[in-house]
């Protein structure tokens, strides 16, 4: 049975008094003094540049303080702040807390109030049982969700086992409940854990007559899984299937059950562009890279062509597998990850995000979450580009300090400072590509392709 949230905050008090901002759907907002804040609070000298993040994933609400200098307040509570010895960029050191918000919760900051609503369409609820273990796990899944879940616990066991033999098995369990076919599993048989994620991991599966070789990546939803929200992340997923390039990983097959949602995917045996990173002493050659990230460029070019947007660009999701003896790269998990975020099914993936996760990402979808353009793989190109080439990032990520204030502060260090050996017209292109005006940016891989490709010609 599916479940329908809605998730409204009603400013009460301040300069924006009666304004509503209502969500439906997985999504952010952003308060503070600056112009890219919704919730934009500019002639209040008490609220921070950006003061605090709220992501919302109906029915649940999780606010972030960034570094605000007087703090945010819930029902009376105060999370954050800094001391008042302490600049912005001191107080910026410290990781800030978060604190889960909810129904009649009321949020301030400065002269403005803000008071939360969570309305629930509520049908008869059910205990809800993990899966796996068949505890019961109401409180766990929310009790404003329905559907099917898979508990913390054991889908921390089955992303550390590295056989695969208790996801296994729970996959033939649900298929015998279930009496549906599962395309293609029940013809491969798990070998090995290959790659490991937040919401899941990869296994190396192979064919059970022919012997050949495959990729099976399992995302586990964090959330409990009703049909509307299986049905969204299902669309997608065809859709993308669709794409064939030989710069982009083949989908083979795909397929769910209950909170299981598995991919079987092109095998490719070099392994990531990062996993080469690390076997060179942590970066590469211009000359070795160059053609490895032109061809994942061209994989790109064709996605956006075809209208597609990546939107998780890293050098951990560029593959390589071997033809005609030489390596050659393949974009991976083409909006996967994302649209199962979109879905909903993923939990709090802004507010829950370890550092790493923000090395790579532009600074228009921190603002915007929704935000699907090809101008922001651009950005994230250009930073797998720049990390490849100097084993560094573009922005200032220091120990303690918030990845989310590092991104929306825009600071930056020019890629000359790190690889000052590289060509100038090299250089050149990776900065075009980290522009913060996306305006100043190539607006697609097409046309970054070409910028680099000459760039290289001439170097």
């Amino acid at each position: 049975m599916c479940m329908v949230a809605t998730i409204t905050f009603t400013v009460t008090a301040g300069c924006m008094q009666g304004t509503r901002f209502v969500f439906t759907t997985h999504d952010t907002l952003l308060c503070g003094r600056m112009k890219d804040c919704q919730i934009c609070l500019s002639n209040d000298m008490q609220v921070s540049r950006h003061h605090f993040l709220l992501e919302v994933n109906p029915p649940e609400v999780r606010l972030r303080d960034l570094g605000s200098r007087n703090g945010t307040f819930v029902n009376g509570k105060k999370y954050g702040g800094r001391q008042s010895h302490e600049t912005p960029e001191q107080g910026a050191q410290r990781q800030y807390p978060q604190v889960d918000v909810h129904d009649h919760d009321v949020i301030q900051v400065g002269r403005t109030t803000l008071e939360v609503r969570i309305e629930v369409e509520r049908h008869v609820s059910r205990p809800i049982h993990c899966q796996s273990c068949g505890k019961d796990v109401s409180a766990e899944a929310d009790s404003g969700r329905s559907g099917t879940y898979l508990c913390k616990s054991c889908q921390k066991r089955m992303q550390t086992e590295e056989h695969g033999i208790q996801l296994q098995s729970l996959l033939q369990r649900l298929q015998r409940q279930a009496q549906i076919d599962m395309p293609g599993i029940p013809s491969y048989e798990i070998e090995r854990k290959i790659g490991q994620g937040g919401m899941g991991a990869v296994y190396l599966v192979r064919h059970r007559e022919n012997a050949s070789y495959a990729a099976m990546k399992v995302l586990l939803a964090r959330v409990a899984v009703d049909e509307q929200m299986r049905k969204k992340f299902m669309r997608e997923v065809e859709v993308t299937r669709s794409l064939r390039h030989k710069h982009i990983v083949e989908f083979l097959e795909y397929g769910s059950l209950d909170s299981v949602f598995y991919f079987l995917l092109e095998y490719c045996e070099g392994g990531s562009l990062f996993d080469l990173m690390q076997k060179r002493g942590g970066r590469l050659s211009l000359q070795e890279a160059g053609p490895l990230l032109l061809q994942a460029l061209k994989g790109l070019a064709f996605a956006h062509e075809q209208g597609f947007v990546h939107r998780d660009l890293k050098p951990h999701n560029i593959l390589l597998s071997k033809r005609d003896g030489q390596w050659i790269a393949k974009l991976a998990d083409l909006g996967l990850a994302k649209n199962f975020e979109q879905a909903g099914l993923s939990g709090m993936t802004v507010t829950g995000e370890a550092a790493g996760s923000f090395l790579y990402m532009p600074y228009e979808q921190v603002i915007n979450f929704k935000y699907v353009r090809p101008v922001s793989d651009i950005w994230s190109m250009g930073a797998t580009c720049y990390h490849v080439l100097t084993g560094q990032f573009p922005r200032p990520l220091q120990q303690g300090r918030d990845p989310i204030e590092v991104v929306l502060s825009g600071e930056m260090i020019p890629i000359h400072q790190r690889a000052p050996f590289l060509p100038s017209r090299v250089l050149k292109v990776i900065d075009r590509s980290l522009a913060k005006n996306m305006e100043e940016r190539y607006q697609h891989a097409g046309e970054m392709y070409q910028a680099l490709a000459q760039a290289l010609q001439e170097a």
